[in-house]
């Protein structure tokens, strides 16, 4: 599951932290197993769906941006944003959570590249 939670992202003395959270910190353990239906908060799946979605601006026809001549996808956003727990038919919701980041309309790279350097912790 990804969230725009500042517990599963957030930036320190110029660094980015994406941090995993547990889900049961939020709603429990027994939810996590059943009869629970879980909305995600901060879901960030519109975001990442198209520029349609998520603003009022208005593309000209020559131009193109990922997701905005996609229709928008109930069944996609309910699986991204939603979940339900049910031992009987055994559905859990996913215990763990971290963040999604997206950079549209925050920053774009015209030329050049983009160069990343990230630490793993062991494990």
């Amino acid at each position: 599951m990804t969230t725009a939670s500042q517990n599963n992202s957030y930036v320190r003395n110029g660094k980015l932290y994406i941090t995993p959270t547990f889900t049961s910190d939020n709603i429990g353990e027994a939810a996590l197993l059943d009869n629970t239906i879980y909305n995600i908060t901060g879901c960030t799946f519109n975001i990442t769906q198209g520029i349609s979605y998520t603003s009022s601006v208005t593309l000209p026809s020559n131009s193109s941006a990922i997701g905005t001549d996609q229709a928008f996808d109930v069944d996609a956003y309910t699986r991204a944003c939603s979940a339900v727990s049910n031992s009987t038919s055994g559905k859990i919701i996913n215990p763990i959570q971290s963040a999604r980041i997206s950079t549209r309309k925050t920053a774009s790279v015209r030329y050049g590249r983009v160069e990343v350097r990230a630490k793993i912790p062991t494990g």
